[in-house]
């Protein structure tokens, strides 16, 4: 009698687990333990089903807190959840290069989204401003604008995994929003003759929102997230150390896997004015920076880190050729199902 009341309540148990598994599964949000996302070798060996629901994407931010990249990756669908450590790369490359990603001032005429960070390179950040103050009764709202190599490498991960809707996305270290060149805005019509005669170029019906800035003295800082992130893996692990040389390969992405979504212990260690917001919600008196940034104080407080970089290549002002053109679009098509999908999702609107 025992043993078939056990083999009954197993029964019981087994049926409870297959109707609970389904609900489990649906959505953005996995089981943070990794049992189920990593093998021997670190590899994900699985992966989740997707949700147009807002409530998952918004609640992944707390469920991944204090994990990794891998886990944050495989149990969210936003990139705010290394938004720390997303903030710590930034900081790094301020070190590197002061106008490699400098602050949008706010403007009374400009709103930022909540994924959005308010750094471009500052001959693009300059000709925006420029475009906003010519025109101060035109709203824009920027939904992206600087992106880091960890919140790429998150896109790449769920486009290779099949998760979270993206359907394509670029290479970490490919990115034209990684190099701070490029910007998505919501009133895309209304702004494309301002931003066009300032030397932004507009992708098209491709990825309608995004504007690429390849005028004078535009840039390729692709490749200096990488070699930020490097360094900063290289400080805090002073016994497994890689190659700082700005290429994303296995060992990188190794240890991005790796890395905290918190950020590391030690950050960026360059005069603290070129420093952003240790936490979430942080604000910084953009104005109070800006006018710091023009300052020769400014410039001059990074000399030291700033021997450490590479002399970085110049863009072409003139116009993009056309076949520069078609590879801009093959990148946007990805981010149109990357983090543009991702903001529609996070907001509640219609993904496009």
């Amino acid at each position: 009698m025992h043993n078939a009341t056990s083999r009954l309540a197993r029964r019981f148990a087994l049926l409870a687990l297959l109707v609970a598994a389904p609900a489990s599964g649906v959505g953005c949000i996995a089981p943070t333990d990794g049992s189920d996302d990593v093998d021997e070798a670190g590899e994900e060996v699985g992966g989740d089903d997707i949700t147009d629901g807002a409530e998952d994407v918004e609640s992944s931010e707390a469920a991944v807190s204090g994990g990794t990249v891998l886990q944050a990756t495989a149990s969210s669908c936003s990139t705010t959840s290394v938004k720390k450590l997303s903030q710590q790369i930034i900081d790094e490359v301020r070190c590197m290069n002061p106008n490699a990603y400098v602050l949008v001032p706010k403007k009374s005429n400009i709103t930022f989204g909540s994924a959005a960070f308010r750094y471009m390179e500052k001959p693009a950040r300059d000709k925006l401003v420029a475009a906003l103050e010519a025109n101060p009764g035109k709203q824009m709202t920027v939904n992206s604008m600087l992106r880091t190599v960890a919140q790429q490498y998150m896109l790449y991960r769920w486009y290779q995994t099949g998760r979270c809707g993206i359907g394509l996305a670029a290479k970490p270290g490919s990115s034209n929003h990684e190099s701070g060149l490029a910007i998505d805005i919501n009133q895309y019509s209304s702004w494309k003759s301002a931003l066009n005669s300032r030397g932004f170029n507009w992708l098209g019906s491709s990825d309608p929102v995004h504007f690429d800035y390849a005028g004078s003295g535009a840039v390729s800082y692709k490749s200096l997230g990488v070699k930020a992130f490097q360094r900063l893996w290289n400080r805090n692990h002073t016994s497994d150390k890689i190659d700082a040389d700005g290429a994303w390969g296995p060992q990188t992405e190794a240890r991005m896997k790796k890395a905290p979504a918190n950020g590391f212990t030690k950050g960026a260690t360059c005069n603290a004015t070129l420093l952003g917001p240790s936490f979430p919600g942080d604000e910084i008196d953009a104005e109070e920076t800006s006018e710091l940034e023009d300052s020769a104080d400014f410039g001059a407080s990074a000399e030291i880190e700033r021997a450490h970089v590479e002399e970085p290549v110049l863009l072409d002002p003139e116009p993009i050729d056309a076949a520069l053109v078609e590879q801009l679009a093959l990148e946007s098509e990805g981010e149109v199902c990357s983090d543009h999908a991702l903001e529609a999702v996070e907001h509640g609107e219609h993904a496009h």
